[in-house]
């Protein structure tokens, strides 16, 4: 096809419709230039306006944004000593699985020079999967929790995979990104250090992935959360609360959600990053929130009735502790 404007218009110097390589290159880079070529469908006219690359370029700062979430959360992480599958918390598992589906997508579309899937793809994981919810979520494990304990280094596992996969599959499109990642991140023993795209790209990581089944209950809990948090948002503006940390949440769920119910409470509280939840089974998926009770515990937030004289959550009072045997404090 033809390569046409914002409009659809063929680009005329007596227009005056057309695009300058060179001042797109200087204002966006040479990444956002090669990330609009692979995003546009070459089947059909390519549309090409400053418009264009400016929503690529957020794209694009997503991408790059989610990098540096991971690597933030990696410093002294070790690959080559990863959370095995049967240990790895099923939140943790869940990203992953999510990360599999996304590995073959990715596969199938380059095998079928589908460049534009790859981009998609990418960018709605980052989006949807990442950023809306999983990583939201796991910020208080990564934050809080001791450093070498086992739901901190579950959710760095899980972390680093997403890493080293979305990094490789991006490398052929955004080169010079991929390299400046991968010279950035850790690596396992028989990595080639010294360019991303000396290495092969990942295969599913079977080992990790959830069920049918589990996977079907983690879009109920997604459900319920986007629920949730239509709640929070109400109360934000009636001023019942201010910080989600700061509510506590009863939830009405219907009898083929009473797996709900069943959780524990603080991890329940955790996905929907709330300090309280009460699930009751009943009708009609309800929700209703209330002002959390106890205290606001001064390191993580959330709001405790078992805080010390420090003011401190159990957990957190128990983190401090092992930090204070080993000099950390």
């Amino acid at each position: 096809g033809w390569t046409v404007d914002g409009e659809g218009k063929a680009m005329h110097k007596s227009l005056g419709n057309g695009v300058d390589p060179a001042d797109i290159f200087n204002k966006y880079g040479a990444d956002i230039l090669r990330l609009w070529a692979a995003s546009a469908d070459y089947h059909a006219d390519v549309r090409c306006s400053d418009a264009i690359f400016k929503q690529l370029s957020q794209n694009y700062l997503k991408f790059r944004n989610t990098a540096r979430y991971c690597l933030g959360n990696l410093d002294g992480f070790d690959p080559n000593n990863l959370v095995a599958p049967a240990d790895m918390l099923e939140l943790d598992r869940w990203a992953v699985t999510r990360l599999n589906a996304l590995i073959e997508k990715c596969a199938q579309a380059y095998n079928d020079y589908e460049f534009l899937v790859v981009t998609h793809a990418v960018n709605d994981f980052c989006v949807v999967e990442l950023s809306n919810f999983y990583l939201d979520i796991i910020k208080d494990r990564l934050y809080c929790d001791e450093t070498d304990g086992l739901a901190r280094r579950s959710a760095q596992t899980a972390l680093y995979l997403i890493l080293d996969t979305i990094t490789k599959i991006m490398a052929p499109i955004l080169c010079f990104t991929g390299d400046e990642i991968w010279l950035a991140m850790p690596h396992k023993a028989g990595d080639d250090d010294r360019n991303v795209l000396f290495n092969d790209m990942n295969g599913v990581f079977a080992d990790y992935a959830l069920s049918a089944d589990e996977m079907a209950k983690w879009e109920k809990i997604i459900e319920v959360r986007d629920a949730v948090n239509g709640a929070l948002e109400t109360a934000r503006a009636e001023k019942k609360i201010g910080k989600s940390l700061e509510a506590d949440v009863a939830l009405t769920v219907p009898a083929e959600d009473a797996f709900l119910a069943e959780m524990d409470g603080a991890a329940l509280a955790d996905l929907l990053i709330v300090s309280q939840v009460e699930v009751t089974v009943g009708g009609e998926l309800a929700v209703s929130v209330s002002e959390a009770a106890g205290t606001k515990c001064p390191r993580c937030w959330k709001h405790s009735t078992a805080a010390d004289e420090n003011g401190l959550c159990p957990r957190c009072a128990s983190v401090i502790a092992k930090c204070a045997d080993f000099g950390e404090v």
